[in-house]
């Protein structure tokens, strides 16, 4: 009820930043028609429009992503520090960008101009929105609860405390005042808060509600979950409630395999000839055996799969591991170790750049890994995981994550802890992060085993 409301505010406050984004462009020219540039002549506004074609859908892209629109009810320092921190990567991106394509001085002032009045318009307009409250926006909704006890009234204070959205409480009645209500009228929504062995005494309310067009909710507060979070949903023409503790947002996940793919793509094309290609030939020079060393992996819910790196240890490393469990300097069902008597002189090099990761971009073009996500553990691993464990297999494994960047310095607890806490937090944005904080870790080589 509010998630839909959220939405559609946020919709139509990001298309509205669109357009002021296009809005600013235009202006930006007008505004860049004052000043004279020295060699450099401003050209009819057509010849500038590849600008706002890299403008826009870099805006459209990013200001989600930078969560500008996932609670436009925060405070107002917040919503403009987010808007000032999407802005500011967007310009970079876009500069980045210019300077491949044309870095004419003329195109940076218009690109520049358009910056600055591109901000002044998106934060006006927010702070408009704050005055005003969104309910302009937004056709106010009556609604109605009924039940009795606790419960239905701590839900009534709840939608009032919501008011912003729409709503209007429009009062808490019982079950046998239920039909009078409806049929004076007036009522957009009647939502039902009962235990469930009650609810069957409300078969009438439902018919009622569907006669007379009005929407009727329950409040399924009597399932039992903690952390799951429930959606309702249908499969041809059956109606399921979903319980879920990983993200659903089916066009995300769509969006994120698609940055995977595109990503790992470009790494390889960039990669291949100039790392792993020397890499490879390394490895076959200067000890026997393979190049890639294959293991059997847990991926997505603990389906099984080959997951590759380049060969850092002696061929017979697993046969050896039974033997060197004392050099082991990792608690919990995993082996760490910086001292591995089995790692070869160019597994030393290539483990502390992870440049023995690299194959498994192959697992990601393949559907069995992500760029981010929770490391693959070993079948053997997960056997003796605890129970609460066994949720970071929840979402597909990738090849870095939360504990990667944070130095694989802790304890084996804290790094499940830090994989659910990524996977109950998971975005796109946060992805990105992690993609980002990688690189410096991967250069500086911290914390590589």
């Amino acid at each position: 009820m509010i998630d839909q409301r959220k939405r559609i505010f946020a919709v139509n406050l990001w298309l509205t930043d669109l357009a002021l984004t296009t809005a600013s462009f235009f202006l930006a020219y007008r505004f860049r028609l004052l000043f004279e540039l020295k060699g450099h002549t401003v050209m009819p506004v057509q010849v500038y429009f590849w600008l706002l074609a890299i403008i826009l859908p870099t805006w459209a892209l990013l200001l989600p992503l930078f969560r500008v629109y996932s609670e436009p009810t925060l405070p107002p320092l917040t919503q403009i520090g987010r808007l000032s921190k999407a802005i500011g990567f967007a310009w970079l991106l876009v500069a980045v960008l210019i300077s491949f394509v044309n870095p004419d001085a003329s195109n940076r002032i218009v690109v520049l101009f358009t910056l600055v009045i591109n901000y002044i318009l998106l934060v006006s307009y927010r702070i408009i929105l704050m005055k005003v409250t969104q309910r302009g926006m937004l056709e106010i909704r009556n609604v109605a609860v009924v039940g009795n006890g606790a419960p239905t009234h701590e839900f009534a204070r709840t939608i009032e405390r919501h008011d912003v959205w729409g709503l209007k409480l429009i009062g808490v009645f019982r079950r046998e005042e239920v039909r009078a209500l409806l049929e004076s009228g007036g009522v957009d929504e009647l939502i039902i808060v009962v235990d469930r062995e009650s609810l069957d005494e409300y078969t009438d309310t439902f018919l009622w509600c569907e006669e007379l067009g009005v929407t009727a909710r329950v409040v399924l507060n009597f399932f039992p979950h903690s952390i799951a979070r429930m959606e309702l949903q249908e499969f041809d023409g059956f109606p399921l409630l979903s319980f879920s503790t990983t993200p659903t947002n089916e066009a995300l996940m769509l969006v994120r395999r698609m940055l995977d793919l595109v990503l790992a793509g470009i790494i390889l094309v960039i990669f291949g000839p100039l790392v792993m290609l020397p890499t490879a030939i390394l490895i076959k020079l200067t000890s026997p055996g393979p190049v890639l060393f294959k293991q059997k992996r847990c991926g997505l819910n603990g389906r099984t799969f080959t997951m590759y790196k380049f060969r850092s240890m002696i061929d017979n490393a697993e046969q050896l591991r039974v033997e060197i469990e004392a050099f082991n300097e990792m608690d919990g069902p995993v082996f760490k170790s910086s001292r591995d008597p089995r790692v070869t002189p160019v597994g030393k090099i290539i483990r502390r750049r992870s440049i023995d990761e690299l194959p498994q971009l192959f697992n990601v073009l393949q559907g069995h890994m992500s760029l981010v996500g929770p490391r693959p553990p070993l079948p053997q691993e997960v056997s003796r995981y605890e129970r609460w464990q066994r949720r970071r297999l929840s979402m597909k494994p990738g090849m870095t994550c939360l504990w990667q960047i944070s130095g694989r310095e802790v304890s084996f607890e804290d790094w499940m802890k830090l994989d659910l806490t990524y996977i109950d937090n998971w975005s796109l944005l946060l992805d990105l992060k992690i993609l980002l904080k990688t690189v410096p870790v991967v250069l500086l080589g911290r914390g590589a085993k």
